[in-house]
């Protein structure tokens, strides 16, 4: 059905149909001919409650006002179609699907893209001490107290997986860094239940200046290496110190730390670009020892090669670790800056995880990719 809002003087007086418009004379006023407001929505309202009213009150279409002021029409079909897309039954939001719709219809529009990816802290750990329950209050409180700070006309707010949530902005770079940081500052706000402890969480923030104009193909990969980065920002900020997920202690114990393993760092990167199966080796020093990883191209781009000599290397100073390369992205900063991404997959025992590391480019760019793959290894936590 095809409905328009009828205002009189700024105040939204009805609703008149295309059809009735076209079958009336040119001269009728259309505020004769509008039909009464059966029901109003707000803008912020909920799209499950809003179509909960449809199916109570019998409605096709509903006005949407935003402190009193008329903004459009939402239909029934419109509504299904939100329906439709992926959601999370816990914490009422939607899935990381939804993110990238909005990205990528944002990215054609000519629109710049921030994202904010969040991480509860030592989330496993609550599962473990306090059971799932207390863990599924605590990621509705995570998802509530997002839900908040964000603005509908310029954000998209998705719980992305497991313990994680994104925010999609349109927000400048400044502030989108500022909505981040009053997070950070609130955070106290998340608490476990019945426990009396607090919810912390780390934040990362990805999103620049564009240097030139995206072909429509690069959409969904542009906005795909926005959240990549995004994810890894979070994962360099957090905490350097881990809590034993195996112990189960009650709130007011000590907390027992893991030690700090000895500092890993990259000594030099040997890369050869004649060949295409050329060996590449990268040398680092773990603590006292100094560790070489050495693969062969094989046709593969350099870039590639040295991450994997890097996780052969990591490898071999964590005995019973294994580190297999996934995608490495290059991009560039608001400030101009370039940065490179590594992630992959991290096995040692029973565990495999999901991981990365991001490595600022500011000279040598075969160094910056083993650093980034170090950072990448050592954020999934090896045990020492």
């Amino acid at each position: 059905m095809r409905v328009l809002g009828v205002v009189d003087s700024g105040e939204l007086i009805g609703t008149v149909s295309i059809e009735r418009v076209l079958s009336e004379s040119d001269f009728v006023p259309v505020g004769s001919i509008t039909d009464s407001i059966r029901l109003t929505v707000q803008a912020t309202d909920a799209t499950r409650e809003v179509a909960q009213r449809f199916v109570e009150s019998d409605l096709d279409y509903a006005p949407v006002v935003k402190d009193g002021r008329f903004l459009g029409i939402v239909t029934a079909n419109m509504l299904l179609r939100e329906l439709g897309r992926s959601w999370d039954p816990l914490t009422g939001l939607s899935w990381s699907d939804r993110l990238r719709e909005w990205g990528i219809e944002n990215l054609k529009r000519g629109n710049e893209v921030t994202i904010l990816f969040f991480d509860i802290n030592q989330f496993g750990t609550y599962n473990k001490r306090f059971g799932h329950i207390v863990g599924d209050k605590i990621l509705r409180q995570m998802a509530a107290f997002l839900r908040d700070r964000v603005n509908s006309d310029t954000d998209v707010l998705v719980r992305y997986g497991g313990d994680e949530f994104a925010i999609g902005t349109l927000r400048s770079r400044a502030e989108a860094e500022e909505l981040a940081q009053e997070t950070a500052r609130a955070g106290h706000e998340i608490t476990v239940p019945d426990a009396g402890e607090g919810v912390t969480f780390s934040v990362g923030v990805f999103g620049g200046k564009r240097t030139k104009e995206r072909e429509s193909v690069h959409f969904a990969a542009t906005l795909d290496n926005l959240i990549n980065l995004a994810s890894k920002d979070c994962l360099s900020r957090k905490p350097d110190l881990t809590i034993r997920p195996e112990l189960t202690i009650p709130s007011t114990a000590s907390i027992e730390i893991v030690p700090e393993v000895p500092e890993v760092r990259v000594v030099n990167v040997f890369a050869d670009e004649s060949s295409p199966t050329a060996l590449t080796q990268v040398i680092l020093r773990h603590g006292d020892q100094v560790i070489s990883g050495v693969s062969a191209r094989m046709g593969r781009p350099t870039i590639q090669s040295v991450a994997t000599a890097t996780g052969k290397a990591l490898e071999r100073a964590f005995p019973g670790a294994t580190f297999k390369v996934g995608d490495i992205n290059l991009s560039e900063s608001t400030d101009g800056s370039r940065l490179v991404s590594v992630a992959g997959q991290f096995s040692q025992g029973e565990r495999i995880a999901l991981t990365g590391g991001v490595g600022s480019v500011e000279g040598d760019l075969y160094a910056s990719v083993a650093e980034a793959t170090v950072q990448a290894f050592l954020s999934a936590g090896p045990a020492y």
